[in-house]
């Protein structure tokens, strides 16, 4: 007798025990799902790139530079849903960047443009890190969308300033000194003229 209460008893405290595991593991799901609930809700309200209005002619750089649209398209496409479309978002964001420094077009390929578009690469690579964590950490992967939107902009104002810049006319005198230096010939009448009169002298 004292045997079957030992052995009923023994398996009460094995039933309940199972009952605490599962309850645990209930309880540890409902957790996870709404850590990853509150997650997607803050990376959804930080997600919002939206495209800079650009002068014609820096726009005409954009447009004609496909790798640069396809990029900044696929960015301003925001993710519905789910983490995981924001996950799947970040891979093909990942996989566009990673082209943009061998497609720089030549007016614009200068070391500031360069250096700017390192910065872009750099956050959409760690976004794409983070974002796929076991646990995302919110507040970084929130700092990574809101650097790299600021990143994005200043790409594109570092490309205005360069057709901006290139359109200062040359201050006088300026344009015989580069050539000077480069041992050219002058360009214009008037230091023609004073070359073929020392000439004549």
């Amino acid at each position: 007798m004292k045997y079957i209460v030992s052995l009923f008893l023994l398996l009460m405290v094995l039933f309940t025990g199972c009952k605490d595991d599962d309850k645990t593991h209930e309880m540890q799901i409902v957790k996870a799902l709404k850590e990853k609930e509150l997650v997607f809700s803050s990376i959804n309200k930080t997600w919002n790139f939206t495209p800079k209005t650009l002068t014609p002619e820096s726009q005409n750089i954009t447009n004609n530079w496909s790798d640069w649209r396809l990029f900044t398209s696929e960015l301003y496409q925001k993710p519905k849903g789910t983490i995981g479309a924001f996950q799947r978002k970040t891979k093909s964001l990942t996989q566009k960047v990673e082209v943009l420094n061998n497609t720089i077009p030549e007016r614009i390929n200068k070391p500031q443009i360069r250096s700017r578009l390192m910065a872009i690469i750099t956050r959409v690579k760690a976004l794409h890190t983070f974002i796929n964590l076991d646990r995302i950490p919110e507040k970084k992967v929130v700092t990574l969308i809101t650097d790299l939107n600021i990143e994005v902009n200043a790409f594109q104002d570092q490309i205005e300033e360069i057709v901006r810049r290139s359109h200062i006319q040359k201050e006088e005198g300026e344009q015989e000194m580069l050539n000077s230096l480069n041992g050219s010939q002058p360009t214009n009448n008037t230091s023609v003229n004073e070359v073929k009169n020392t000439e004549n002298q």
